[in-house]
């Protein structure tokens, strides 16, 4: 079908679902809709696999990973229920940052509903990796398939679960209707929309009513996140507000990295300690030219430098090395007390190049930086953090948590910078006052304090839902 044909379908088909009821088969009109939908992802997912091939060059690509991407799950993931029996749980959250936020979550579905086999998918092989470490129990863990109606139709055959739990906002169309058409419950949990992303889905509306029509319930972060699903199209009856998940997390442990990193910097007399949390691509120069003018003044302040993604650990080597500073990579250090003190007294940077060390590493910390907010890719979570008590600074690009930056901004537990010189300045300022840094800091921990209940307030409904499931896994 040739591209000026499929637009013309579609706007045939938008037209008719907008304008449904004067014409004769809107229900029609929503099948076109799905349909040319799936004829564009097809044709971007071909588009854009040069480029994603691209990025995993060099990496070894398994099989059984493209296998399960296409809905082919292993043989281990049996049918888990039965039309008769209870139904599974299938939770889907993309990467770590949603895996984490359900943790507590997840834990409780487990001990309130033994009986039912859960079932944890990814986007991410990070992501896939947390949950295999964090929930070790589970039926089992896949990718989530790509979303192709026979994919999403494959893996629904073989899990036949009760309820579809997905963690933020994944609004997959051709996933949501499978799941909804097979008898299975459809919600979204900690669900919130940027703005970005509002604008984005309100260019389709229509057809995102039709989707949000498969949806049962939408728990949102906050009252404007559950505004906008409305004005999207979600059945203000099915929409709370319940807070965010994030809150509720596991709290973060102290690693025995972070004990020998206390001991290391205070064996080597390095101090203050500023960590610069999940960057992003295009922000760690903006941090080292801040960093420049915060040495000459604290010669002994020690960086510590955490790039958000493991495919980054080696670039970030490359352009501290490139810019003739001094660092050590987390992965180099010696486990012998004496030789760990001694390779962190020179370094003005420590390159974190591990998975899972970074929340206990906060509790070293005399003032933290959240990244992927200097560049446009919408910020990083404050709370970890915030759970430690730490002063905290980002940048203007906070989309993707705006209401948390907002809350902590106001409570004055958090500073917002616009560029590296106002990076800079803050920073200063901070280290020479210590009673403002403590009050930040215990005014971070308060607002951790205030924003519990979100998971206790997901499982009253969740409860509700299972409790009415009746799973019939209709042919779809």
């Amino acid at each position: 079908m040739g591209f000026a044909r499929v637009a013309g379908v579609w706007i045939s088909a938008y037209n008719q679902i907008r304008f449904g009821s004067r014409f004769e088969h809107p229900r029609e009109a929503c099948r076109i809709m799905f349909l040319v939908y799936s004829l564009l992802f097809g044709a971007g997912v071909i588009l854009t696999a040069p480029y994603y091939l691209w990025r995993l060059r060099g990496k070894i690509l398994s099989l059984p990973d493209w296998r399960e991407r296409l809905g082919y799950l292993p043989a281990r993931l049996a049918p888990a229920a039965r039309t008769e029996d209870s139904g599974a749980l299938w939770v889907h959250a993309v990467s770590v940052g949603e895996t984490l936020a359900a943790a507590r979550l997840v834990w409780d579905l487990q001990r309130e509903f033994p009986e039912r086999k859960l079932f944890l998918s990814c986007v991410t092989r990070a992501g896939r990796e947390v949950g295999e470490k964090r929930f070790p129990g589970m039926a089992g863990h896949f990718y989530l398939p790509l979303d192709f109606r026979s994919s999403v139709r494959r893996v629904l055959g073989r899990l036949r679960p009760a309820l579809l739990l997905i963690v933020e906002t994944e609004l997959w169309p051709n996933l949501l209707r499978a799941a909804h058409e097979s008898g299975a419950r459809v919600v979204l949990v900690n669900a919130r929309l940027s703005d970005r992303s509002f604008r984005g889905y309100s260019l389709a509306r229509p057809f995102m009513r039709r989707i949000l029509e498969c949806v049962d319930w939408i728990g949102a972060q906050t009252p404007k996140d559950a505004e906008r699903f409305i004005q999207l199209g979600a059945v203000a009856e099915r929409v709370d507000v319940t807070g965010n998940l994030k809150f509720d997390g596991e709290p973060p442990r102290i690693t025995e990295l972070a004990g020998k990193l206390r001991a290391g910097l205070e064996t080597s007399r390095r101090g203050p300690v500023i960590v610069a949390a999940s960057t992003m691509p295009g922000e760690e120069p903006i941090l080292l030219q801040a960093w420049n003018e915060i040495r000459t003044q604290h010669p002994q302040a020690i960086l510590i430098l955490a790039p958000r993604h493991p495919n980054r650990f080696e670039e970030v080597s490359r352009l501290l090395s490139g810019a003739g500073r001094t660092f050590v990579r987390r992965t180099t250090l010696e486990k012998n007390s004496q030789e760990f003190a001694r390779q962190l007294a020179a370094p003005e940077t420590l390159l974190l190049d591990t998975i899972g060390e970074l929340a206990g590493i906060f509790e070293l910390a005399d003032i933290v930086f959240v990244g992927g907010s200097l560049v446009p890719t919408g910020g990083h979570n404050l709370l970890e953090p915030a759970y430690w008590g730490k002063p905290i600074l980002y940048g203007p690009h906070m989309e993707n948590f705006r209401d948390i930056a907002q809350l902590f901004t106001r409570a004055g537990a958090a500073v917002q910078v616009s560029n590296s010189s106002d990076l800079a300045r803050v920073i200063l300022q901070l280290m020479r006052d210590d009673e403002r840094r403590r009050k930040m800091g215990d005014r971070a921990a308060q607002l951790m304090e205030e924003g519990l209940g979100a998971t206790e307030r997901t499982m009253v409904r969740l409860r509700t839902l299972l409790d009415a499931a009746v799973p019939t896994h209709s042919q779809i």
